[in-house]
This record gives C-alpha cells, sequence and structure tokens, in this order.
C-alpha cells in the first residue's frame, strides 16, 4: 500500500502537535470538525531534510529535490491526486480521548494510538491499513535526528479573532517545516485540554528530546493550522466542537481490513 508523501507528512505533523498538547489522562473526549483547504502543487522535500537522505524514500515522495539532497536523483512523478493541487474545501472529522486521536477524511483514517506511539492509516475504499511505529521509525532514520533537535516553537506575540475566538500565533518549526498555530483558550472544551495536557507528555523522551514537550501544552485549543509543505499550502480552521462520549472501536481496525506493507523505506 502506498501512502501519499504529502498526506504523510501533514499525518506526523498532527501526530506530533496532539502528543505535544495531550497525555494520557482520563478525561472527557472530544469531537470537532475542520474544514482543510489546499493549494498549490508538490514541487519537492522539505528544505530540512538532511544531505544523505535515502534515495529510494526521495524517489516515493513528490517530485522535486530538497536544497541539501544529491542532485542527481531522478524526479518522482506527481503524487496521485496531487497534481494539480487544491481540489475544494474538505471536512475533517476528529476524535480525541486520553488514548488516542482519530482524523476522518473524505479518502482515509488516520488513528495514533499515544501509549504506543502507533499511527494506523487506513484506506476504506480498499479495506487496506498500513502500520507506523513511531518509535521504529525515530531509531531507524538515523537521518532524522539533526531535525528533531533544531525543533522549536515561538510565541509570536500577535492575536487576531478566527471563528468568534480570541486566538494568539505561535509558529512551530519541525523537520524544516514551519507550521502557524493560532490557539485560543476561549474554544468550549478547552477546559478538557487544560486537564489532559500534563506529566505524561512532558516526560516522553521523543518530544524531550525535540525540545518541543512543554512549549504547545497550555497555549490553547488549534483554532486555524496553516503550512506549506513540499509546495502544497494547507490550511486547516476549526468549524465546530463538543465534548461527548467516544466508543472505543472507533481507535480499532474494523473487521475485514487487511494489512498492507508500508511502502516507504525505514531503514538507513
Amino acid at each position: 500500500m502506498k501512502i501519499n508523501g504529502n498526506k504523510l507528512w501533514q499525518c506526523l505533523l498532527s501526530g506530533v502537535f496532539l502528543l505535544m498538547v495531550f497525555s494520557p489522562v482520563a478525561y472527557a473526549d472530544l469531537y470537532w470538525e475542520s474544514v482543510m483547504i489546499q493549494s498549490g502543487q508538490p514541487k519537492g522535500l522539505p528544505e530540512g531534510f538532511p544531505k544523505g537522505m535515502p534515495e529510494d524514500l526521495a524517489k516515493k515522495l513528490p517530485q522535486g529535490i530538497a536544497k541539501n539532497l544529491p542532485k542527481d536523483l531522478p524526479e518522482p512523478p506527481p503524487a496521485p491526486g496531487m497534481a494539480h493541487g487544491g481540489g475544494g474545501p474538505e471536512t475533517m472529522k476528529h476524535y480525541l480521548t486520553d488514548y488516542g486521536s482519530r482524523v476522518d477524511t473524505k479518502d482515509d483514517i488516520t488513528i495514533i494510538l499515544f501509549d504506543d506511539m502507533v499511527v494506523y492509516q487506513l484506506d476504506p475504499s480498499t479495506k487496506t491499513y498500513v502500520k507506523i511505529n513511531m518509535k521504529e521509525m525515530e531509531k531507524n532514520m538515523g537521518a532524522m535526528a539533526k531535525m528533531q533537535e533544531d525543533a522549536k516553537v515561538t510565541a509570536t506575540g500577535e492575536t487576531k479573532t478566527i471563528k468568534g475566538f480570541k486566538c494568539e500565533k505561535f509558529i512551530m518549526t519541525f523537520m524544516g517545516v514551519e507550521n502557524v498555530q493560532w490557539l485560543s483558550k476561549d474554544v468550549p472544551g478547552y477546559g478538557e485540554y487544560e486537564k489532559i495536557s500534563g506529566k505524561s507528555m512532558k516526560d516522553s523522551p521523543q518530544f524531550r528530546r525535540m525540545g518541543l514537550s512543554t512549549d504547545l501544552s497550555g497555549k490553547g485549543f488549534p483554532v486555524k493550522m496553516e503550512s506549506n509543505v513540499m509546495g502544497m499550502t494547507t490550511t486547516t480552521t476549526l468549524e465546530k466542537i463538543e465534548e461527548k462520549t467516544l466508543s472505543k472501536d472507533l481507535f480499532k481496525i474494523p473487521e475485514g481490513y487487511v494489512q498492507k506493507p508500508l511502502d516507504l523505506p525505514l531503514k538507513r
């Protein structure tokens, strides 16, 4: 099962943000919807990708060559469905509990289990899924270590009202990608955010090494996020949010799905 490189990148960035803000403590579940708008065309890898990135990995991501990659790498074809960019607004459904998160889009489902540090990406059209072990990915992709050390969060002090909520602007730089986060403490359900964020994620070795474990915790709910990854500009804006009890079945692989190998090299 092949994974769209741009989609995987956004999935990992979203997972990083969730794992930085939330820790596994038993509190109310949250459900919210956001609208994502994409524009542009895939042009290359983020500039932060290190020199010496495995050639076969570069081939599997959208076309183009990052600044620090060997210049003789061949240009891969555009990723499926990404050749023209855009495609109109897309509603994303988010489910969050103390043990995991789930995001549904029109094409796929992404489940992150916090305790296991595992990501599942499901393709409902083929009833297949891939499993991404974040701990193994971190261990095997030695070239990523320097980028993780350089990750940081910057408070800009800039504020503005978005969707009726007073928001503050933060910039998260991770793996060469600058991700703008507009966070608000006025969002309904933010009290649960405050309760859920805490000790467990602060003590996470993965995020302690990145220096990110506490930088966004307690700063607010992500009302709007803006990023530019490999030539694709993505804006995600909160539409509605509510506290509700979520079934544990939402965070399990549905019956009848078949696991496929992850068609993305993770070894050095």
